[in-house]
């Protein structure tokens, strides 16, 4: 991800996981970010703030009443330039003070002046982060539009282990790539008022109470398009199996495990949907019975018997009336004469096809390479992309297959 020409202020707050943000700031820069770090009185005290100078290759702001030469303030002047805010990490006192509008400091009244999105990736204790104040300033802040990086969950700088550790840094760099890559794609809103049903993510077919069986479906490709759609004005509904990403922020999302449990939830919001698009992976076959109790291992082998899962898309095909159903195919061999096939069987407006043995494509990556196939014959064979770029393309072509139907 490239932020060529971008200006990203950097607020540092006095979190254990301030290293990261020195490697945040380093990464930015190297991808052509123009970075200004403004860091709390509490930063300080971890980490110098030359050392931010020196990475930035600017001055840092510390002091809203430090003159400097220009006229203009500080805090305005930043604010007017910036086109993200990114505060890692986010306290819960930073998250206390941006919920309720208090601007006391440098960061946070820069956080009030600016009028561009704004990207939280909070780090802090897990009983911190779950407190149910915090949680209300955090749904607080959700509401009004302000991102997150979700935090991760493992061991914890205090001792304790759970939820509350700052995400990766590739991670954060993904995600305000993605929110400065749909502020210049929010002109687009040819999907106002259309309401959008996406699935995504593995389902989950349980064997017994440790194992399952699964499949290698990130989530990736289904919530850039829920990301997309939502960018265009469409009222989307994300239902979602397991994934290994963090779901986008802001939009409606059921979250499931096995593939009943995707298909009772999609069928319920069926009739109110006018897109369908089925960028899950549900298991085809589940155990034909689960063994309340762990399998235990034994000398011979083990037969497992299986059952077909109920399919989605087909039922979804066999049911619509003024919907528009969108397919996936991933093939290992004659993608097109399968995808075709699979066209016509389960009676898909449009069918995404993809080579999951093509390098760049498939599961778990960030990119793509998919092959679009409707009805009317018509095959749009797309390059390797970012999946938020194949987002953007299956959605141009819903929007024309709706636009013909009319």
């Amino acid at each position: 991800m490239e932020f060529r020409d971008r200006t990203i202020i950097l607020g540092v707050t006095g979190g254990i996981a301030i290293h990261k943000s020195l490697d945040l700031a380093s990464q930015l820069v190297k991808r052509g970010a123009c970075v200004h770090v403004v860091m709390t009185e509490n930063a300080i005290r971890l980490v110098q703030p030359l050392q931010f100078q020196v990475i930035s290759r600017n001055p840092v702001l510390l002091d809203l009443f430090d003159a400097g030469t220009d006229w203009k303030p500080p805090h305005i002047d930043l604010a007017d330039r910036a086109d993200l805010l990114a505060i890692v990490p986010v306290t819960a006192n930073i998250i206390g003070k941006l919920a309720n509008g208090i601007a006391d400091d440098a960061l946070s009244t820069i956080a009030v002046s600016v009028h561009c999105p704004i990207l939280l990736a909070p780090a802090m204790n897990g009983h911190m982060y779950q407190n149910p104040f915090v949680q209300r300033n955090l749904t607080t802040l959700k509401t009004h539009g302000v991102h997150f990086i979700e935090p991760a969950s493992g061991d914890l700088a205090c001792g304790y282990e759970g939820v509350g550790r700052l995400n990766t840094v590739e991670t954060i760099l993904e995600g305000a790539g993605n929110i400065l890559t749909s502020t210049v794609r929010s002109e687009v809103e040819d999907l106002r008022g259309v309401r959008v049903l996406v699935t995504a993510g593995a389902t989950r077919e349980y064997i017994d109470p440790v194992r399952f069986i699964t499949n290698r479906s990130s989530g990736k490709m289904g919530y850039a398009i829920a990301e997309a759609a939502t960018q265009r004005g469409a009222e989307v509904q994300l239902v979602s199996g397991t994934a290994t990403v963090s779901p986008p922020v802001g939009i409606k999302t059921q979250h499931v495990e096995t593939t009943l449990e995707m298909y009772d939830a999609v069928l319920e919001a069926f009739n109110k949907t006018d897109v369908v698009i089925m960028a899950g992976a549900p298991a085809d076959y589940r155990p034909h019975e689960f063994t309340p109790h762990k399998i235990k291992k034994t000398a011979g082998t083990l037969t497992l018997p299986l059952e077909r899962n109920p399919d989605i898309a087909q039922t979804l095909g066999e049911r619509k009336t003024h919907q528009t159903v969108v397919c996936f195919a991933a093939e290992t061999d004659d993608l097109l004469e399968n995808a075709k096939k699979k066209l016509g069987r389960k009676n898909c407006d449009l069918i995404v096809a993809n080579d999951i043995l093509a390098e760049g494509a498939g599961f778990q990556s960030d990119t793509n390479i998919v092959t679009l196939l409707d009805r009317d014959d018509r095959c749009e064979q797309l390059p390797l992309s970012s999946k938020r770029d194949v987002a953007d393309a299956i959605l141009t072509k819903v929007v024309s297959i709706r636009n013909s139907a009319k």
